[in-house]
């Protein structure tokens, strides 16, 4: 008898608790909605200004704005000091003038290197192209660059349609003592980003690295690989510039760039003329332990770029000679290793967003709040509050540019404006609906309210048994909802056309059996033949789409299928058809290409037993690769050049004993040996930097081998493109 009373109070506490528990989750529920009801007018303006500024950032539109902004940051920070580990010998109209030719003698060029060994720099860096002789004293030369360990020359090797490639100075190219001259200049002119190496897979880095890297080193410090595959110096990591960095939106960022980090406007090192050196008037302990840099200045030798500093604010603008930016991208290095003086840092994309969100929610929040103010207070209220918060974004982003840190200024002060557009345009519409609302309520009875009441109970209750079923359908909404869209505009029009018919059929009946002249104008102006004509094609459109939601239904639901605990029989023709309807995207043609060509070679294939899900994602990888591969074999090409040897890929299948045998092919460029025996390996990628993880092919092997005790592997030869084959057991 206790023992049942024991369990009827246990029973009584559960039930007493579960009653607690849904109270509060009823609360919290009737919390939530009380405040969204309070607040809708911020919940609908902040993220719908947030997504539009966004958009419109995402399109490039804001770029140029946004790196004249960050031009004026460069220019509004306090000059920094002349980095005293540099001295360069400049070139200028005076010397060209007093050697009487350009380039100068080969003899010149030894007496002046003479002259700056005798002080012993550290590191002598030379920014001319010397590739080819030019005489008298190209011998003497010859025994300067072979006796010169620490001399460094300059050679181009990033060719495009403005600039050929130019050879380094013999003996320096031998002896790897040379760096690349190649820049990178935005489409307004200005260097704002340097490169460490030009070409990715290209060992040979730029002549600011070079400078940089040999410095470091007589200071112990040699460059290794951070975790994530950047170069790293000590502590300081320098991560390569993406393409959408900062406010860049899809910019150049091939090979190993970084944002340049300026010291001054130009004349920024310490600088001393060629005949000031020859003629040995300057100290003598000038050039001791330092980066000798020799370059180009003459304004008629036309090596000089626009910078930040260039465009003053009243000053005409100033180019800075190209010896001077190799020297500032081997001081930014220096200085951020050894001084730790910051690089210009970018934040993630999901910051800047938030940054900007933050603000609209700012000007929406407090708009709304101010709502109920009069008209004339709430104007002078949110302009205020505009101008304030416009102020205070240039003022952060300038402090915060003080530590290194890039961070976008117009996309929140654009922001700031819409958002402060829509929350009083909608504070306005709000207004006049509440008075419109209130007005209405004055003349409704008391049975109107409370049959309205009574709705809006049961569209609650209606709302939370639909909410479960609208999570499951949205992600086939997303899916179908262009063809949906596509078979609705058309019924609409063949509503209209049928209206038409129908009028017209009217009046040929009010005055049959001669047509008259209201039928006969009726008829012309609706155009009867063209409707006619018109259905039956709409007809078949509309099939088209129907048909096209069904094969994206079919094909996602083959392609996402879950495994089971085991193997189960599939059909693998149909999981490779429904990943070419998904890749189909990027097989369709282009400007640069025409569409890539799938041939399929199905044999008899029964079902194999295997995990569906794992490979049909081991088949994707292959043909995404294929279509890379193929991608880069047109790099350079013309269109009419691929469309006369069309890309292809080739997908056939066979049986062999108890083995199902899939075969992938295409016609790249194809893996020369070395690349083919790394090619399965765990993070290996021959892609640009973020580009590619290293990881699908190395997946692929152990689903395949591992998972269903198959084979997969890889024939390729330069030039015949590559073939991987797949073999599991039936």
């Amino acid at each position: 008898m206790k023992s049942f009373y024991t369990e009827l109070l246990k029973r009584f506490e559960i039930g007493a608790n579960s009653s607690d528990s849904a109270k509060k989750v009823s609360k919290i529920v009737s919390k939530i909605t009380k405040t969204s009801r309070k607040w809708h007018g911020t919940l609908v303006i902040a993220p719908g200004v947030t997504g539009l500024i966004i958009g419109i950032r995402l399109l490039g539109w804001l770029q140029p704005l946004e790196l004249a902004a960050l031009d004026i940051r460069f220019r509004l920070r306090p000059a920094e000091p002349v980095d005293t580990r540099f001295v360069i010998i400049g070139i200028e109209e005076s010397d060209i003038t007093r050697f009487q030719q350009w380039p100068f003698a080969d003899k010149d060029l030894a007496r002046l290197i003479n002259k700056i060994k005798e002080q012993q720099p550290r590191i002598i860096g030379l920014d001319l192209y010397r590739n080819l002789p030019v005489e008298p004293g190209h011998a003497e030369l010859l025994e300067i660059y072979k006796t010169t360990p620490n001399l460094y020359g300059i050679q181009k090797i990033v060719e495009n349609g403005f600039n050929s490639k130019i050879d380094p100075p013999p003996i320096l190219g031998d002896k790897g003592q040379t760096g690349s001259n190649d820049i990178t200049v935005d489409i307004d002119g200005v260097i704002r980003r340097g490169v460490l190496f030009p070409e990715p897979g290209n060992p040979l880095p730029s002549l600011g690295l070079v400078l940089a890297a040999a410095y470091l080193e007589k200071e112990g410090i040699k460059p290794e690989t951070a975790p994530d595959g950047s170069i790293k110096f000590k502590n300081t990591i320098f991560h390569p510039f993406e393409a959408n960095d900062g406010s860049y939106i899809n910019a150049d960022a091939g090979g190993y760039q970084i944002i340049m980090n300026y010291r001054g406007q130009a004349k920024s090192f310490s600088y001393v003329s060629l005949m000031d050196v020859l003629e040995g008037r300057i100290s003598g302990d000038l050039m001791r332990d330092r980066i000798v840099l020799i370059g180009a200045k003459a304004q008629s030798l036309n090596d000089a770029f626009y910078t930040p500093y260039s465009r003053g604010f009243s000053s005409t603008p100033e180019r800075t000679p190209g010896v001077e930016i190799q020297a500032t991208l081997a001081s930014q290095v220096l200085s951020s290793v050894l001084d730790g003086r910051p690089s210009i840092y970018t934040w993630h994309d999901s910051l800047e967003y938030l940054w900007i969100f933050l603000w609209v929610l700012l000007i929406a929040t407090l708009g709304w709040k101010w709502r109920n103010t009069k008209a004339l207070s709430y104007l002078i209220r949110i302009n205020t509050l505009l101008l304030s918060s416009i102020i205070s974004i240039g003022i952060i982003s300038y402090i915060i540019f003080l530590f290194g840190w890039w961070i976008p200024v117009l996309s929140p002060m654009l922001a700031l404006i819409a958002s402060t557009i829509g929350i009083s345009s909608y504070v306005y519409i709000t207004r006049l609906r509440e008075l419109n609302s209130e007005l209405e309520k004055t003349v409704k009875n008391l049975e109107e309210a409370m049959s309205e009441l009574q709705q809006s109970q049961l569209q609650l209750i209606q709302s939370e048994k639909m909410s479960t079923l609208g999570q499951l359908v949205a992600g086939v909404a997303h899916e179908i909802n262009n063809p949906v869209g596509f078979i609705s505009g058309n019924l609409k029009c063949l509503e209209g056309y049928v209206q038409d018919l129908v009028n017209h059929i009217q009046l040929y009946h009010q005055h049959f059996p001669e047509p008259g002249e209201e039928i006969e104008e009726d008829a012309e102006t609706i155009d009867v033949e063209y409707i006619l004509e018109d259905m039956p094609k709409m007809v078949a459109s509309m099939q088209v789409g129907v048909t096209r939601i069904k094969e994206i239904s079919i094909s996602l639901r083959t392609f996402s299928r879950s495994d089971t605990a085991s193997k189960v029989p599939y059909n693998i023709h149909e999981g490779i058809d429904s990943t070419i309807l998904i890749l189909k995207h990027r097989l369709k043609g282009n400007s640069f290409r025409p569409e890539i060509q799938i041939i399929k070679e199905y044999g008899e294939l029964p079902m194999v037993n295997c995990y569906p899900g794992q490979l049909n994602q081991v088949i994707m990888n292959l043909i995404a690769n294929a279509i890379d591969a193929l991608d880069d074999s047109n790099e350079g090409k013309t269109f009419t050049e691929v469309e006369a040897n069309p890309n292809k890929i080739v997908i056939s299948t066979s049986v062999l004993t108890t083995q199902a045998i899939i075969k992938i092919k295409d016609n790249g460029l194809g893996m020369s040996d070395e690349v083919k025996q790394k090619v399965f390996e765990h993070l290996f990628t021959t892609k640009g930097v973020g580009k590619g993880t290293g990881l699908g092919l190395s997946i692929s092997r152990q689903i395949v081998e591992e998972t269903h005790g198959g084979t997969l592997t890889c024939f390729s030869e330069p030039g015949n493109g590559a073939e991987f084959i797949i073999e599991i057991p039936i």
